[in-house]
């Protein structure tokens, strides 16, 4: 079904249709069931929470790795140092998705035994949208953290070099009766997805995106693309972006910097470092009383003045939650390009695709 959402044509898809799809694809490019399942998983949650940039559109970009060999279709994950509560992980050039589910999984198994935990991986790829792997953490009366490095779109403060990545890192922190509050953001003013969501959609840039590759502002997405995403907040994102590097990749002894590739380079392993963090409540306080504080504070900053022409004040990770119930029910709007490329990998593959 096509309908119309803000001015573009979109193909609405079932969510469950969508996971089945992305799963025979990874199975039929040699990923095992259970690995294409957590991956195929990632990406439409993603879709379901409203971050397109981190859903489905990736899956012809992992299926061009996949078949270049930059990407191993079976995760051998394998443990280089370990103590009680850290462990230094490799991926092995595997899916970032499954490595980076088990790494969290690791690190809540730790921080249940200890109360605060530190799992580190190196030659991973790209793991998707951020704030999945925190998530896990929730149930668990647990505090999720997350950070990753990424291929280079960021210039050092003053300077027109891609350097960094747009590195990001996501928290989340249980809460009882009020909805968890996460946070997941990259330190870009925006994520490169989203300049690709709007070059496939032949539409520009909005100012103060991005420099085209002379330190130039521009609003042309390819030039946007070819040249360097502006960071939030000037020195400030420079300086953020920078740290997560850091705890990733240079802790790591894997790619940092320049040397990460990006999904568009589908020969090199990407040699991306992921950090994940988990905090028992338990080690800290009663997790009841936690929860029950987080609902206090919540309601007070959403009770609390609101400026003139705001109705509501959102926490992070409300209007994602919010975009989840909505898609549940009335599916997925994915771009028409989108939902091409997806028939093509189909045809390609000899997989029908219904949406």
């Amino acid at each position: 079904m096509v309908t119309e959402m803000s001015s573009s044509p979109k193909v609405m898809a079932r969510h469950e249709l969508l996971e089945k799809f992305c799963i025979q694809v990874l199975e039929k490019l040699g990923v095992p069931r259970d690995e294409a399942e957590i991956t195929a998983n990632t990406l439409v949650t993603a879709n379901l929470r409203g971050v397109d940039t981190h859903g489905v559109l990736r899956l012809p970009l992992y299926a061009a790795r996949l078949k270049g060999g930059a990407m191993a279709p079976s995760v051998n994950l394998t443990t280089e140092k370990e103590t009680v509560a850290t462990a230094l992980l490799n991926g092995h050039d595997g899916i970032g998705q499954v490595i980076s589910y088990r790494a969290m999984q690791l690190a809540i198994r730790k921080a249940r035994e200890v109360g605060v935990s530190y799992v580190v991986v190196k030659r991973s790829n790209h793991f998707g949208a951020a704030a999945y792997y925190p998530m896990m953490a929730l149930a668990q009366d647990m505090i999720g953290i997350a950070l990753t490095n990424a291929s280079p779109r960021l210039a050092p403060t003053g300077g027109v070099e891609r350097l960094f990545g747009n590195n990001p890192w996501s928290i989340a922190v249980p809460a009882g009766e009020r909805l968890p509050v996460v946070l997941d953001m990259a330190n870009s003013v925006v994520a490169a997805g989203k300049i690709r969501i709007l070059q496939k959609e032949g539409k520009p840039v909005p100012e103060g995106w991005a420099l085209n590759q002379y330190g130039e502002p521009t609003t042309d997405a390819g030039d946007a693309l070819k040249g360097i995403l502006l960071a939030i907040g000037g020195y400030k994102g420079y300086g953020i972006t920078l740290m997560v590097d850091l705890l990733t990749g240079v802790l790591a002894d894997s790619n940092y910097g320049p040397r990460v590739k990006g999904l568009d380079q589908d020969v090199d392993p990407a040699g991306t470092a992921h950090s994940f963090m988990a905090i028992n409540l338990a080690a800290f306080t009663d997790a009841a009383a936690f929860k029950g504080r987080m609902d206090s504070y919540i309601d007070e900053i959403k009770s609390s003045g609101k400026a003139r022409g705001s109705d509501v004040i959102y926490l992070p990770g409300e209007p994602e939650h919010l975009r989840v119930q909505e898609r549940m029910e009335k599916g997925i709007p994915l771009q028409a390009k989108v939902a091409e490329e997806l028939r093509a990998i189909g045809k390609d593959l000899g997989i029908p695709i219904d949406l």
